[in-house]
């Protein structure tokens, strides 16, 4: 017969079933049996008796949580199926292992080789496992030497809980309490805890002196019905986004830039298709540049104001995975894409003009226009039918598809490595043009010049290329890198505007040229409103003139 290990695991709800089934008794006999219980109290309604049971139960409770999802730490493939059992008769919960458990205490799980640990995928895991039954252990002495539970009795306080993941103290009616969140709830999301990851979970205590509760339903398998119940909770949502409140500082910091650079863009956009009108062939493409950047600062905006903030703000649409969130991690995609392919033919019109000069009017557009706007959108139809497939249709598109995502990665790379290599070659040719004229103001102002095309070619993207974490070490100099990527992606927009409309003499000319014409023709209207002005008056002056003689001529022959 195969040796069963049964974990002697009451769930969070097991306490409403308890008080639905349990009849009822008289309120002297409630009140000694509250006094018989064992003090340490945890989310399950039981009597443990004595210390070393309590322990032995929440370490079963702490591995309930490391299995009760696809997690990192159980080998799934060497381990059957875990299954719950509900022991209605005893009004308790059991977790049923696999044949090879043959007992559980918190002293065989510190023996070395013992049949959990094989079942774990490295000792680190283990030794969360045991990190958790040992703070079990420590809330309970905890609670036994402050008596929190005479408090509890009072209803002065709510009591001194173990609440499956952590200790939280007795507190007072109408109180929120913090603490930072357990590690073993990062690790369940596969992250390392750091310093700059902690979040803080919370547990309200109630006026009457009672942990707060959430209503919840489940379906009872022995009567095939729905069962109303409720559950302690304690409020672990923060812990399930780590680092959340750095991260809005960012996303928030990008919001304001974004905003900005859209609307210096804009301006941009507005200025050149006014006012620069000669060499109308790099012109168009500037003004699709430019179109691409505010495409890309609109979209980016909206994932950002729409979906990161509400994640991180914890009122996320992520989970959910709706069709527009879908579609709008789309148009940001295939945006930035676009504004890639755009910046690649501003980095080989430019080098046309300078290493290999052509009239402008001989240059075909045909082929700008297939890279700027056809190829994005082939590669980005790819990268949707395979973003479509029931194994990524998660999470509005958000997390990384692995290998699957070169689809999208690799052309943005090739594009920010050929715009790279053009401005390198094209500074060796004005180097190697202006030294031969000894004019060092001359090569001075070219090199400086060409730096300013770094942004206009995208090559500030290439430090991008290798991913980073700053929340893995917590560094601060990882921390300001950080926000220098964050403040020149939201600025390329001001700094192309600054290129090619601030610093463009073109434009200026012809803005003073539009001024100086509007002046001229308000003079002009000026003037000529004057002078109509006057001839009336003189009009009107000989009108009188001439009428006065009249009356002259009538009034004479009267008077002789």
């Amino acid at each position: 017969m195969i040796s069963v290990f049964i974990l002697i695991l009451l769930l969070s709800f097991t306490s409403s079933i308890l008080s639905s089934t349990t009849s009822s008794s008289s309120s002297s006999s409630s009140s000694l049996s509250m006094m018989d219980r064992f003090p340490c109290q945890s989310n399950l309604f039981y009597d443990f008796r004595n210390i070393d049971r309590f322990m032995d139960n929440m370490c079963a409770q702490c591995l309930w949580y490391m299995a009760g999802s696809e997690s990192p730490w159980i080998d799934f493939d060497s381990v059957n199926k875990w299954q719950v059992i509900y022991n209605y008769s005893d009004q308790i919960n059991v977790l049923l292992c696999n044949p090879n458990c043959t007992e559980f205490t918190y002293e065989i799980l510190k023996r070395p080789n013992n049949s959990i640990q094989k079942e774990l995928k490295s000792e680190f895991y283990m030794g969360l496992l045991l990190d958790c039954c040992e703070q079990a252990r420590q809330c309970c002495e905890r609670m036994l030497k402050n008596g929190d539970h005479n408090l509890h009795e009072k209803n002065d306080h709510c009591p001194a809980k173990w609440d499956g993941f952590m200790c939280w103290n007795s507190a007072k009616p109408n109180t929120i309490n913090y603490q930072t969140c357990p590690s073993m709830t990062y690790f369940a999301l596969g992250i390392k805890p750091t310093s700059c990851r902690n979040e803080l979970a919370n547990k309200e205590c109630w006026s009457n002196g009672t942990w707060a509760r959430i209503n919840k339903i489940h379906f009872d398998e022995i009567q095939k019905k729905w069962i109303n119940y409720s559950e302690e909770y304690t409020n672990y949502l923060p812990c399930s986004t780590p680092g959340a409140t750095l991260k809005l500082k960012f996303i928030r910091t990008s919001i304001v830039i974004y905003i900005v650079s859209l609307v210096l863009t804009s301006i941009g956009f507005i200025l050149l298709w006014s006012f620069s009108k000669e060499r109308p062939k790099l012109r168009e493409i500037h003004l699709n540049f430019f179109l691409s950047l505010i495409l890309t600062a609109s979209f980016s905006l909206c994932v950002l104001i729409f979906i990161k903030e509400q994640h991180y703000r914890l009122n996320s649409m992520i989970d959910k995975n709706p069709i527009w969130c879908r579609i709008l991690m789309l148009f940001m995609k295939m945006a930035r894409l676009t504004n890639y392919c755009w910046m690649l033919n501003e980095g080989i019109i430019l080098w046309q003009i300078v290493v290999h000069p052509l009239p402008i009017n001989e240059i075909g557009m045909i082929k700008f226009y297939l890279l700027g706007w056809l190829s994005p959108f082939i590669i980005i139809s790819f990268y949707t039918f395979i973003h479509s497939m029931k194994k990524f249709n998660t999470s509005c598109w958000t997390k990384s598809m692995g290998y699957w995502e070169l689809i999208y990665i690799i052309p943005t790379i090739t594009f920010i490595v050929i715009n790279t290599i053009l401005l390198i070659y094209m500074m060796y040719v004005l180097l190697k043009k202006l030294t031969t004229t000894n004019n060092t103001k001359q090569l001075r102002s070219s090199v400086c010049k060409s730096l300013l095309l770094v942004p206009v070619f995208g090559i500030h993207y290439i430090f991008y290329i290798v991913p980073f974490d700053p929340f893995e070490s917590c560094a601060t100099y990882q921390f300001i890198f950080h926000y220098v990527m964050i403040i020149t992606e939201a600025l390329q927009g001001s700094i192309v505007t600054a290129v090619f409309c601030l610093f463009n003499q073109e434009i200026h000319t012809s803005i003073k040229r539009k001024f100086r014409l509007k002046r001229r023709r308000q003079n002009n209207h000026f003037i000529i409103q004057r002078r109509n002005t006057t001839t009336v008056n003189t009009d009107d002056d000989d009108d009188d003139a001439t009428e006065m003689a009249k009356l002259n001529q009538i009034v004479k022959p009267n008077d002789s």
